[in-house]
């Protein structure tokens, strides 16, 4: 075959290894193509997210119909459905009295503070990483008194403050206080706003001066930042 082409050993080796990369370039494309077909998985999240937000949009639509086919008939009892008591249906008897109309779709808000990952995972945008990074985070902290702290954690820096405050709520009474003059360095260090260096001057002063009595004399003695000492303020208790 060499003699058939006339062409040297060597440029023939390096054409028939061109050739071959060219078929596997072209093999491996063709297989690409044909696996990237289809809906991606963030498309289908979206359009469950979608038909959840339709369904609640429809509901809601509905309860305002009721409210004011209520409103209507509560304001015309002189009309030939209605008595003169005008709540009662006229040629019925008084126990065919109108029961006001109760939606069928009503949003119940989690508790921030109490739940576990399965209730979280109710929500829209929420999957099982985001749950679990939360409740991590939740235990760290005591607990949350901001929805602006779940910006806090790695995987919400982007969520929807609006989807949080339309899903949770909080119980401010579920906070776990830290004792300022009796903990240890390892309860104080393994809170998220205390770092080594706070942790150390709080034992210090307790150790030298006694006890802290206040908020105020938190912030002097440890000379913390004004904003790093109201994201502390729910979380100590001095006694």
């Amino acid at each position: 075959m060499k003699k058939f082409f006339n062409i040297p050993r060597g440029e023939f080796i390096a054409t028939a290894v061109l050739l071959t990369l060219i078929i596997a370039v072209y093999s491996l494309y063709f297989l690409y193509d044909t696996k990237a077909a289809g809906p991606t998985d963030l498309e289908r999240f979206h359009a469950e997210v979608e038909r959840f937000y339709a369904y609640q949009r429809a509901a809601d639509d509905s309860a305002k119909a009721a409210r004011q086919q209520q409103k209507y008939r509560n304001g015309n009892n002189s009309n030939r459905y209605w008595g003169g008591s005008g709540d009662t249906i006229r040629g019925r008897s008084d126990s065919s009295k109108f029961q006001p109309y109760r939606p069928q779709y009503e949003i119940v808000k989690i508790d921030l503070n109490r739940c576990d990952t399965t209730d979280i995972q109710r929500i829209p945008t929420f999957g099982s990483k985001r749950a679990q990074k939360l409740v991590e985070y939740r235990e760290k902290l005591g607990g949350f008194y901001s929805f602006e702290q779940l910006r806090e954690v790695y995987v919400l820096q982007n969520i929807d403050l609006e989807i949080c405050q339309k899903y949770f709520t909080f119980s401010p009474t579920s906070i776990r206080k830290i004792h300022i003059n009796t903990a240890t360095y390892k309860e104080l260090i393994a809170h998220p706003y205390i770092d080594a260096y706070l942790t150390k001057t709080i034992i210090s002063h307790r150790e030298k001066n006694g006890p802290i009595r206040n908020i105020e004399e938190f912030q002097q003695v440890t000379h913390a930042y004004q904003e790093l000492v109201e994201k502390l303020r729910p979380y100590l208790e001095f006694d």
